[in-house]
């Protein structure tokens, strides 16, 4: 639905198998800014550490009809403070996947930070 603003506040894991280690979480949101619902802009954080020390953040269009979509590195704190560089996402399509509340979507993000 065009312009629906969607919070989150999900757990980073390892992989996308149930149980898998959790190594973070992202905190952020995103919205649906294409009349045809292909294309959600997206803005958060990824953090990580004890004591949420280090984040690298994130903001762009990640278009669901593609396979693969990129979006950029605008910052960090903590180890990846000034954080620069770019993240494809995919959005995997499992089967016998888990539901909860609704229809839930795994994103498999691979991030690129230059020096």
């Amino acid at each position: 639905m065009f312009g629906a603003i969607t919070v989150i506040d999900d757990e980073l894991t390892e992989g996308h198998e149930l149980g898998a280690s959790v190594i973070g979480k992202a905190q952020g949101f995103y919205l649906a800014s294409s009349l045809d619902g292909n294309s959600q802009t997206m803005a958060f954080s990824a953090i990580f550490g004890d004591h949420e020390e280090d984040t690298i953040s994130f903001f762009g269009v990640h278009c669901t009809a593609s396979h693969e979509s990129g979006i950029a590195v605008v910052g960090g704190t903590g180890k990846y403070e000034n954080a620069e560089g770019y993240a494809t996402i995919e959005t995997l399509h499992l089967t016998n996947q888990h539901t909860t509340d609704g229809v839930e979507a795994v994103l498999q993000f691979t991030v690129y930070l230059t020096q």
